[in-house]
């Protein structure tokens, strides 16, 4: 980039703020515009993008303003949901059909980057471009090395980009040339997406069949978008068997339901984004809009009550809201990992975020990693969903409910979208930067 460019860019910029500043009250539609200007030249002009994330940015930017936020909630009579289950379940299983068929014989190959954030968002992040894929018949692989502008940030903070953080072993002796080997990295705890095709599978490729109805809050169309992510992002949620072998016996340990009994998942984020409430209204110290335990046992109560639930899977990085859920609500049968939970980071004594925990403190990854593995696994068995979905994790375990059972489940996101949805951080679901600056736009 020339110096001159980099200098009218910066002035458009400050130019923009401006106006944005002087326009607050004005009209939403000026505004928005505004600042998706201004946002497009900070990103597509200073920082270094190469052409697939600048090309995966201006998606990001279309979609935003082209599709609305996801509804917060999700609650049908028992009889309008069991009679949507059966169409729903027979698309899921379509698209699954068509994923394995374009991973096993599809030539055209469509490379992604994870990211050295969490697990969440790379799952998210192959997820959304699988199911991207998938519609254009390309193969998702994920690429070697990471993004340039990552590498590029971190190595100004002083760290060393590795592949999917998240991955990283103990052991340094691993030469460098593996370090920066995402798939392999990927391929320690996940067996989908593999490396090269199966070559197996059926030569006639299958087709998806239409929705017919749309089923309240959402339309014919988004309903299939809502029901191809979630089936992409189970698919890529393929622990290895060893993980798998650990899970099932976790879930004996717990004395999981059986399958004629319905459980809900309950999402309550702690650690880096708030602290434990400690029965106030809101928490006290948050790094985005956070929401007191009983405003999920609230919304439990109302889900529980309208389809028969008693069993409650609470993930949480605080035993603390566990105890108290557990006493505010004792006719529920709770079911919660057992492990030290003190290896998670805590707002109340340090600001920093999962992620910049794991580079100071590498021999937590493991730990780190194989709890989100194990709830996330816990989330798939759940039949709805209570979360907030300005987190990353709630959002995929919400996704991964739906993918696994193949229909929109009952939920409720304790987050709502903004009245005027924006590009500010933590104003509106899903934008660039409440998530990974590198991630696709999701629906």
């Amino acid at each position: 980039m020339s110096r001159y460019r980099k200098v009218l860019a910066t002035k458009a910029i400050a130019v923009m703020d401006l106006i944005v500043r002087v326009a607050r009250s004005s009209r939403q539609r000026v505004r928005r515009a505004i600042l998706l200007v201004r946002f497009w030249l900070y990103d597509l002009w200073l920082d270094e993008w190469d052409h697939q994330r600048r090309t995966m940015l201006l998606k990001h930017y279309w979609s935003y303003f082209r599709y609305p936020p996801i509804p917060t909630d999700h609650i049908p009579e028992p009889r309008q949901l069991s009679a949507a289950v059966e169409e729903q379940l027979a698309f899921s299983a379509a698209f699954r059909n068509k994923i394995e068929y374009v991973q096993s014989w599809a030539t055209t190959c469509n490379g992604v980057y994870l990211t050295f954030r969490p697990i969440g968002k790379n799952l998210r992040l192959l997820g959304t471009a699988l199911r991207d894929n998938v519609k254009h018949h390309r193969r998702t692989n994920i690429m070697p090395g990471g993004p340039p502008t990552e590498e590029h940030l971190l190595s100004l903070k002083g760290y060393q980009w590795n592949p999917w953080l998240w991955s990283r072993s103990v052991d340094n002796q691993v030469q460098e040339e593996e370090q920066r080997d995402s798939a392999r990295a990927w391929s320690v705890f996940f067996k989908h997406p593999s490396k090269i095709p199966t070559s197996e599978g059926n030569h006639i490729p299958p087709q998806l069949p239409k929705l017919r109805f749309a089923y309240e809050p959402f339309n014919v169309s988004y309903l299939e978008r809502v029901l191809e992510i979630a089936a992409a992002t189970k698919y890529v949620f393929s622990p290895v068997d060893s993980i798998m072998l650990q899970a099932i016996s976790l879930k004996r340990k717990m004395q999981w339901p059986g399958e004629d009994e319905q459980v809900l998942g309950i999402h309550v984020r702690r650690g880096d984004a708030a602290t434990s409430d400690s029965g106030m209204d809101t928490p006290q110290k948050s790094t985005r809009k956070s929401f007191p335990l009983a405003a999920y046992l609230e919304a439990a109560d109302v889900i529980n009550s309208k389809y028969k639930i008693n069993h409650i899977y609470l993930a949480t990085e605080s035993i603390v809201e566990i105890n108290r859920a557990k006493r505010l609500r004792p006719q529920y049968n709770f079911l919660f990992l057992e492990h030290d939970r003190s290896i998670f980071p805590n707002i109340a004594s340090s600001n920093q975020f999962i992620e910049d925990l794991a580079f100071d403190h590498p021999e937590r990854i493991r730990a780190l990693t194989m709890s989100a593995i194990f709830d996330l696994y816990f989330f798939c068995e759940c039949h709805a969903f209570v979360g907030s979905f300005n987190s990353e994790f709630s959002l995929l375990a919400w996704l991964l409910t739906v993918g696994t059972q193949g229909y929109v489940v009952p939920y409720v996101s304790l987050s709502k979208p903004a009245r005027q949805r924006s590009l500010d951080p933590f104003q509106a679901l899903l934008n660039v930067r409440n998530n990974c600056l590198l991630e696709l736009y999701h629906w």
